[in-house]
């Protein structure tokens, strides 16, 4: 699926990316960002850098649909267990201490 200027400015948006950060990150020109985001300028850009971006944003999160964007949904830990690991590795005793019975 190709991506539009839109999708890009609203993935960017999205993940609260500057153009500069972008550039950086895709190894690109803040101007090349510019062109990819503008109606005219895409044609300008070569396909490998569009590339880039695109799997720069899908990196950070970006999930690209039909028509728009939305942040990649991701795979959340159940609370209790959290916290049930962060309670047992609290309860070992550095060497020279004693721990609370």
């Amino acid at each position: 699926m190709e991506i539009t200027p839109e999708q890009i400015r609203a993935a960017r948006a999205l993940l609260r990316l500057e153009q500069a950060e972008l550039a950086e990150r895709a190894g690109a020109s803040v101007v090349t960002v510019r062109r990819l985001e503008s109606a005219q300028g895409r044609e300008r850009v070569a396909p490998r850098i569009l590339a880039r971006v695109r799997t720069v944003l899908e990196q950070a999160g970006a999930e690209f649909i039909p028509d728009g964007v939305r942040r990649r949904r991701t795979e959340r830990l159940d609370a209790r267990v959290v916290y049930e690991d962060r309670a047992r590795s609290a309860c070992v005793a550095p060497p020279g201490c004693v721990a609370a019975s």
